[in-house]
């Protein structure tokens, strides 16, 4: 989740890595999205346009808009923070990266999408779901046939 109140060069790059690393972990159900806090919602939407067109960006990180540079109440955005970074998994936060305008740089960058990791799932979580996938379809298979036999009887 990224929060921001600019649209800058690093925070491109950020968002299009968000975007390809969102793509390449669609069955681990990674997720991204962008909220930009503004007074100014006809202008940043215009800078939105034209990121999402430069950067070539899908619709894996949806970039919205809030209005009000204090952001949602609940995340307590700090002030100062041009941009905020929070991954986070099951509902816990893993990381939290906030920079002031004009901080966020390239090795900061390299160093979140590094961060993205920790908030996938392991080998043996992806395992153990597939598992339940499979007994869950396994379940419902041997329900119908229980209920095609039952109507058989009937019949």
């Amino acid at each position: 989740m990224v929060f921001a109140r600019e649209v800058t060069g690093p925070l491109s790059s950020l968002l299009k890595q968000f975007d390809a690393a969102v793509a390449k972990n669609k069955d681990a159900d990674l997720r991204s999205f962008a909220v930009f806090l503004t007074d100014d919602a006809e202008a940043i939407e215009a800078k939105l346009k034209t990121l999402h067109e430069k950067e070539k960006l899908t619709d894996n990180v949806p970039l919205t808009i809030v209005e009000g540079v204090a952001g949602p109440e609940p995340y307590k955005i700090n002030k100062d923070a041009d941009v905020t970074v929070i991954l986070y998994t099951g509902g816990k936060v893993v990381s939290n990266f906030a920079f002031k305008a004009g901080e966020l740089k390239d090795k900061d960058v390299k160093a979140i999408v590094a961060e993205l990791p920790k908030i996938l799932p392991t080998e043996d979580d992806q395992k153990e779901k597939a598992d339940k996938a499979a007994q869950k379809k396994r379940d419902i298979e041997a329900i119908k046939k229980k209920l095609e036999e039952k109507a058989k009887e009937k019949k």
